[in-house]
């Protein structure tokens, strides 16, 4: 048998050529009724097992481990199984529409609707440490936010949705991930605002703004470029003047623009 012969069919296995996957936390009263209901009815489960190969003729349970360990209690010969690549995505798509796994979406680039759906559904679950939510107002927040940049999700808490640092920031871990943020692009080289021309002027500006740094995603790089580039710079002893030519550039993306920027 080659390592993919069997991928997708529907097959009647042995039961001891498949071995378990993870435990089911299912009740004894529940698979032991269960079974009484497989033998009552020509023991056959007509819901399979999701299984991958091992080997030969080897089979291990990667889904519905309910049906199997109720196989294993009514001490059937063969069980239904269906057969999957063994790929990750694979099998984590399989618990899922199993709901042995929750579902879990992307924080850095889900819609406004779907954030608001799996707060929602946070919010419902019994003893949800998010009970009491506003998700409307937490997902208006959440969304507006500048999300591709986030490591963790500690810059909630700076949003004023009523989701602090603990149980309720930790709860949103069940239904959201992060991408990792991409690696920025060196930086440009300092340049003298005095000797630079324009095109250096705007490259670092916009390296600054395309990268959302210091706040500088805000600025019109082009428009501040012109303004320093076309300033009478003869006279300037420090970059004080700068923030007279663009009032955006305040004391914090002065410090920002001093990374980059020399007199």
């Amino acid at each position: 048998m080659s390592k993919y012969d069997d991928i997708g069919k529907l097959m009647y296995l042995p039961l001891a050529s498949i071995e378990p996957g993870e435990l089911c936390s299912e009740s004894e009263f529940i698979i032991t009724a269960a079974a009484e209901a497989i033998l009552n009815s020509g023991g056959r489960n007509w819901i399979p097992v999701i299984v991958k190969e091992t080997g030969d003729y080897q089979y291990q349970v990667v889904s519905n481990s309910f049906i199997y360990a109720v196989a294993q209690q009514a001490e059937l010969e063969r069980v239904w199984c269906i057969i999957i690549e063994p790929e990750s995505k694979n099998i984590e798509q399989a618990k899922i529409l199993a709901k042995e796994a929750i579902p879990k979406v992307n924080l850095s680039t889900a819609s406004r609707d779907t954030i608001l759906a799996a707060l929602g559904y946070l919010v419902a679950q019994p003893g949800s440490a998010l009970r009491g939510l506003d998700v409307m107002v937490a997902a208006n927040r959440i969304s507006a936010a500048n999300r591709e940049t986030w490591s963790n999700f500690n810059p909630i808490t700076t949003l004023r949705c009523a989701i602090t640092r603990g149980k309720k920031l930790d709860a949103l871990a069940k239904v959201f991930y992060l991408s990792p943020p991409a690696p920025l692009a060196p930086p440009p080289e300092k340049v003298s605002v005095k000797r630079a021309s324009r095109d250096e002027i705007f490259d670092r500006l916009n390296y600054l703004s395309t990268n959302k740094i210091g706040g500088f995603e805000n600025i019109d790089a082009e428009k501040t470029a012109d303004a320093i580039f076309n300033a009478n710079k003869g006279k300037w002893k420090s970059l004080t003047p700068i923030p007279k030519l663009e009032p955006g550039l305040d004391t914090a993306k002065m410090k920002t623009f001093k990374t980059l920027f020399t007199l």
